[in-house]
């Protein structure tokens, strides 16, 4: 791997070929980018993707290990998205069941028999598999403005209408989501939400936390906003403050997006309860995204309660267990770790 690839790999926008622009260079420029390349020189010297090469050529789980320990991460929870877990992960992990992985597949039987299917589905990865909970990204397919409709649903799954992803059908996938919500209190597990920016995919108009507030008003299960729905993140800090349900983490804004990550965690912590923000990363073909967001994360967090306790808002006591809690305690207890 060269540095443009480096670049690129760590991107979320369009890749070369798929427009008439260069995303290398844009990419190049993020304040993100910027970020992990300092990083990664501290961490493996000036010609770093050099010796990155050497690393992952010799042993990559040994490399992976080295980026865990100096993050000091000591557990993942892993969305295994479309695809899945490859190789051996060097530290204790959780994994969660992507409820779109799925879908598709419904839409060759009757619609009983779909709903059926997907319980049992949905059952069987707690049950009998190990998983510890959910994931939507329905705000990536047909947003966040979910309506639980039996007979909306029942029309939609019959519709051949189309999108990027394949058969539209919203009600329907607004059904399987408030299924999902159903399931994941009776099993006792999360149900991770993705809200606010995402990919190049993300219908962001549709994103916002907010259009939620109806579903989760009186919710008795435990849901996490990830990505803290940022730029939307104070709506999901006023739900957690709000709702008792509703968590949300950090993911995502950190690392990628520095300051924001900072400007987040501080304007979250103005209302939402300690107990329920966790802290979060972000990773898909490069595990230095993860190591970073765990580098420099704890560095926001104490700058954000330094701020807090010189403002009398909290002790020093206080200030200890509350950095445990969004750390590591509360997912460690929402995870089943």
């Amino acid at each position: 791997m060269d540095e443009k690839e480096f670049i690129m790999a760590s991107a979320e926008s369009w890749r070369e070929g798929e427009v008439n622009a260069d995303v290398v260079e844009m990419n190049k420029w993020r304040p993100f980018y910027l970020l992990l390349r300092r990083e990664m020189r501290k961490f493996l010297g000036e010609d770093f993707i050099s010796e990155r090469n050497r690393l992952i050529k010799d042993d990559p789980v040994a490399y992976l290990k080295r980026l865990l320990e100096d993050a000091k991460v000591t557990g993942l929870v892993i969305d295994e998205g479309f695809g899945e877990k490859r190789g051996e992960i060097p530290v204790r992990y959780k994994l969660l069941f992507r409820i779109e992985k799925v879908v598709n597949e419904l839409f060759s039987m009757p619609f009983d028999k779909a709903i059926e299917q997907f319980e049992e589905t949905l059952r069987r990865k707690v049950r009998e598999e190990g998983y510890v909970g959910f994931k939507s990204i329905i705000a990536y397919r047909t947003g966040l403005k979910v309506t639980c409709d039996e007979k909306k649903a029942m029309e939609d799954f019959l519709s051949r209408e189309e999108d990027w992803f394949g058969r539209k059908a919203k009600g329907f996938r607004d059904y399987l989501f408030c299924k999902t919500m159903e399931i994941a209190k009776e099993e006792g597990v999360a149900f991770q939400v993705h809200t606010g920016a995402g990919d190049r995919d993300i219908k962001l108009e549709l994103a916002r936390p907010s259009y939620l507030t109806d579903l989760v008003r009186r919710y008795e299960g435990r849901i996490v906003f990830v990505h803290s729905g940022y730029p939307y993140h104070r709506e999901t800090a006023w739900m957690s403050y709000l709702f008792p349900s509703i968590y949300l983490d950090l993911s995502q804004v950190t690392p990628f997006a520095p300051l924001g990550s900072l400007n987040a965690l501080e304007e979250v912590l103005e209302v939402s309860p300690f107990n329920k923000v966790m802290y979060g990363s972000d990773a898909f073909d490069l595990p230095e995204v993860a190591w970073l967001a765990g580098k420099v994360f704890p560095k926001y967090l104490n700058k954000v309660l330094d701020k807090m306790e010189e403002l009398e808002i909290v002790d020093s006591e206080e200030r200890k267990e509350i950095e445990e809690m969004i750390l590591t305690k509360t997912a460690e207890r929402l995870y089943k770790f």
